[in-house]
């Protein structure tokens, strides 16, 4: 009985001790974010414009990027279905009513199966 009563007031010091712990760090948190709204207030109109400006500039290289890992990874996959060596000169992407009847019927004939699933 007494081994039992021992381990009771063991898990209640636990449990306590991490209670307080975490209202602790809540308090700490909340502590930070006032500050933060404090100094962010305080900051010029003309720096966050400066900072949109450059995150716009870093967005814009980034697709100009990714479209270029997009042609290449056509060009890969052209150059392995055919096996021959060949230059791609330009890829345009095909307005949603533009697309050849042979896909549009695969699409629909999918449609058709996952609704009979």
């Amino acid at each position: 009985m007494q081994t039992l009563f021992f381990g009771l007031q063991v898990s209640a010091l636990g449990i306590g001790i991490v209670f307080l712990a975490l209202v602790f760090l809540i308090g700490i948190i909340k502590v930070m974010a006032m500050a933060t709204e404090l100094f962010g207030k305080k900051r010029n109109s003309a720096q966050a414009v400066d900072a949109q400006e450059t995150v716009n500039k870093q967005l814009v290289t980034q697709t100009e990027e990714e479209d270029s890992e997009v042609m290449a990874v056509i060009a890969a996959a052209i150059a392995c279905m055919t096996q021959q060596k060949m230059k791609i000169t330009t890829i345009s992407r095909i307005r949603e009513e533009q697309v050849p009847n042979w896909a549009a019927a695969g699409r629909q004939e999918t449609i058709r199966l996952r609704q009979h699933i």
